[in-house]
């Protein structure tokens, strides 16, 4: 399905950013599907709805899915999500522990993904990301943090790894680099004379710091190849 999966990570990060108008005029070009699933809905909406802190995003997430610009996919998904769900937390294990490293909104994002084959899952918080694409470097960040060693449980690895390899992972970052490349930033040349020197520079720095500091996993290194690829003058 002509689909991109959309977890809690990347969602917040791009309304937090103001950035729904964004992802909105993405999808008209995209011509394919924003879903999110049930648990996903969850996090975003319903359990903020219930704080003062996060009330107004919730609200204005809500209005966006009214729109129909993200869409709720409504499936029971619990086996896939379950299996998926043992399967990661079985895989760390430390002093004879397994440690937990998923929960349930990611991994059901994973399942919708597999589902319906969607095109990508587009996350930003780091550790489902690694758990994909780079098992051993989240190994080694876990045991940085938990000041331990970690043991990996080769077997229940390879059934995750075999469960996601077709899997495709992108950050919120990519789709405004392509929502920037596709000129969907274009209304913010109306402050180009408060920024006369490098002012497409400072709109993509801009858009990337906003969404590393909302929660995209993206690191400095990252921010600065980007720019320079980019050729922002």
């Amino acid at each position: 399905m002509k689909a991109l999966i959309f977890d809690s990570s990347s969602i917040i990060s791009i309304v937090t950013n103001n950035l729904l108008n964004i992802l909105a005029d993405l999808k008209k070009i995209y011509k394919g599907e924003f879903l999110v699933s049930n648990e996903v809905l969850k996090e975003v909406i319903d359990d903020p709805l219930r704080s003062r802190r996060f009330k107004l995003e919730a609200l204005q997430l809500a209005h966006y899915l009214a729109q129909g610009n993200i869409k709720l996919f409504k499936h029971n998904l619990d086996d896939k999500t379950n299996y998926l769900l043992t399967l990661a937390n079985s895989i760390f294990q430390a002093n004879n522990h397994n440690i937990t490293i998923l929960q349930k909104a990611e991994v059901e994002a994973l399942a919708l993904t597999l589902f319906l084959e969607a095109d990508a899952l587009v996350i930003d918080e780091r550790t489902t990301r690694l758990l994909i694409e780079d098992t051993l470097k989240l190994k080694h960040l876990l045991e940085k943090k938990l000041h331990t060693k970690i043991i990996i449980n080769k077997e229940n690895l390879n059934y995750f790894k075999k469960e996601t390899r077709n899997i495709k992972i992108i950050r919120s970052s990519e789709l405004m680099i392509i929502a920037y490349e596709l000129g969907l930033f274009k209304d913010y040349e109306d402050i180009k004379k408060l920024i006369e020197d490098n002012f497409k520079k400072e709109l993509l720095n801009g858009i990337l710091w906003g969404l590393r500091l909302k929660g995209c996993a993206i690191s400095t290194d990252e921010i600065n190849e980007i720019i320079k690829i980019e050729k922002v003058r």
